[in-house]
């Protein structure tokens, strides 16, 4: 049976990542989600986020990072980082991954093993 994969490498959405597109961050705070718009990007393996005045997020907290672009299904792409947070000092924070999925519907294809 064929499978099919919609995966991509990190590196294949570099220019959606460096890009101008929306980020946000989801999280929980007594027990509502929340999300936030947030500057992102990457450098090297390290997420980093500037998040807005006023986001009651402490290190360690478990959050979610989606930057995503496309408005028809062939153009839909994007990154998710589910992780916490740290200090990355000069203003930035951190989303240290536990699980990285990307997604690019333009490049589908047959899943090799």
């Amino acid at each position: 049976m064929k499978q099919i994969t919609r995966t991509v490498a990190v590196e294949e959405l570099r220019g959606l990542i460096e890009g101008e597109v929306g980020a946000y961050l989801g999280y929980v705070v007594d027990g509502e989600a929340e999300a936030v718009r947030v500057g992102a990007r990457r450098e090297g393996e390290r997420w980093l986020v500037t998040l807005p005045a006023g986001v009651p997020l402490d290190d360690g907290a478990r959050v979610v990072l989606l930057i995503d672009d496309g408005e028809f299904y062939f153009e839909l792409r994007g990154v998710r980082v589910r992780g916490t947070l740290r200090d990355a000092g000069g203003g930035e924070r951190e989303v240290v991954p536990a699980k990285v999925v990307t997604w690019d519907y333009g490049s589908m294809r047959e899943k090799t093993s």
